[in-house]
């Protein structure tokens, strides 16, 4: 069970911030499906289409949990977490731009996605502490497992990294998006019922 030090206390609603997380992830999942499809093999590109018809109806529950939570304060308003934020995405941007290029220049421009997936992954372990979303944990594990079996099929085998990186990738991104989604709901109702018994208590009160 993955635990977290104790929360400073501070305005942000835990709900925005899944919210915001997994409008994200679908957003990511998207993306590997579609890479998946660059060159698949056969078979393959029905799961892959349908991946992706998946990654956009949970970008839709996303959406609309973002919707119904309009006015929270994520945590992206606190200075520090988005000075931090934007310094492991730059860390991972250059990361992702340094391994493509040296691969390009070795001649296995067919591994980039492979190194890209194995880069998200990593970079999701630093985001999981900083916004306190334990999904993101499993999720850059589970990535970089896949980046790593999509490199070693790609030498051993006539599938393409990016067929197994990008239906890989795609399917733990929506996973992981789901389950955000999934919690933003169960926080909010949460919050919503404690609200309520809050206000009947103090009507209760007034009354006596």
């Amino acid at each position: 069970m993955i635990t977290f030090p104790a929360e400073p206390a501070r305005t942000s609603s835990r709900a925005v911030d899944l919210a915001n997380t997994a409008l994200v992830l679908t957003v990511a999942a998207l993306a590997w499906f579609g890479w998946g499809q660059a060159e698949p093999p056969a078979g393959w590109s029905p799961a892959l289409i349908a991946g992706s018809f998946a990654s956009v109806v949970a970008a839709l529950l996303a959406g609309s949990a973002m919707r119904r939570l309009r006015g929270a304060e994520p945590s992206m308003s606190d200075p520090a977490v988005h000075r931090r934020y934007w310094r492991i995405v730059g860390a991972e941007a250059a990361a992702c731009l340094l391994g493509a290029v040296v691969l390009t220049e070795a001649g296995q421009p067919p591994f980039v996605p492979a190194w890209i997936l194995l880069v998200v992954g990593a970079h999701f372990l630093p985001l999981a502490r900083l916004f306190r979303i334990a999904e993101l944990y499993p999720a850059g594990l589970a990535l970089a497992a896949i980046a790593v079996a999509a490199a070693i099929t790609g030498t051993v085998t006539a599938i393409r990294p990016s067929a197994v990186a990008g239906a890989g990738g795609g399917l733990a991104c929506l996973i992981a998006a789901l389950s955000c989604v999934r919690r933003a709901g169960t926080e909010t109702r949460s919050r919503t019922g404690t609200r309520s018994r809050t206000a009947s208590r103090s009507q209760t009160e007034v009354r006596s």
